[in-house]
């Protein structure tokens, strides 16, 4: 079930940020005891070695669980996806939903899913985990006057990121939607291909699919600008 493969992947996550904050621990301990060592240089490489060894392998095994569900999600969803294309009644959805359309949800969403969606979680992850981790650090090693800088921080971000996805739902609403029609107009292009050809009108077509890209490359520049935007905040 989903419940206890997302428990097992914070576990493994757990244990990563774990190994991880202790291989610095143990870093500064052998920078520290340098000049009175109580053991060999061998035996603190050694150690920092093992632990370094262990939380990339446990980065392997976070990595491999995010991508065989991935795979998972992307097979259940493009054979419900295709189910219901297969059984939706023509006069009710093929004679008003355009073919670009659904060339796009078979084709660019599924690959989002396939490509980027694993590695966006996975990014979130450690992200994540990072973060808890240094701010229980500094709560540790440092001062409790932390903690009001942590809740300031957090505050900021969430009002950040309330705008930034507000913004960037439309922008990417706007950008599938302009991207229907380039796929619906180019098979119908190559459909009518002889037709074209026969009343010399390349030139028209040709011009009408550059302002079709036109208009879908100022959303994608767009998407760019944001998504830069939001990371330099």
């Amino acid at each position: 079930s989903f419940q206890k493969i997302y428990s097992n992947l914070y576990k493994v996550m757990f244990t990563w940020i774990t190994l991880q904050t202790l291989s610095n621990f143990w870093l500064s301990y052998w920078s520290d005891t340098s000049a009175n060592p109580e053991h060999s240089n061998t035996f603190y490489f050694g150690v920092y070695a093992s632990l370094g060894l262990s939380y990339g392998f446990f980065s392997f095994v976070r990595t491999w669980m995010l991508t065989m569900q991935s795979i998972k999600c992307s097979r259940t969803m493009h054979k419900n996806m295709f189910s219901k294309i297969i059984r939706a009644p023509v006069n009710l959805f093929f004679d008003r939903v355009p073919t670009g359309r659904l060339l796009n949800r078979l084709s660019k969403d599924l690959a989002v899913l396939d490509s980027y969606i694993s590695t966006a979680f996975g990014y979130l992850l450690v992200t994540v985990y990072s973060l808890l981790s240094d701010i229980v650090v500094c709560l540790v090693v440092g001062t409790f006057w932390v903690f009001p800088l942590v809740l300031l921080f957090f505050f900021t971000s969430y009002k950040i990121q309330r705008s930034y996805m507000r913004v960037n739902r439309e922008v990417t609403r706007l950008e599938g939607i302009s991207k229907s029609p380039i796929v619906s107009y180019f098979s119908e292009s190559l459909a009518g291909l002889t037709s074209i050809r026969a009343y010399n009108e390349q030139d028209k077509f040709r011009n009408k699919f550059h302002d079709l890209q036109s208009a879908n490359i100022k959303n994608l520049i767009l998407s760019a600008g944001l998504y830069n935007w939001f990371n330099l905040r």
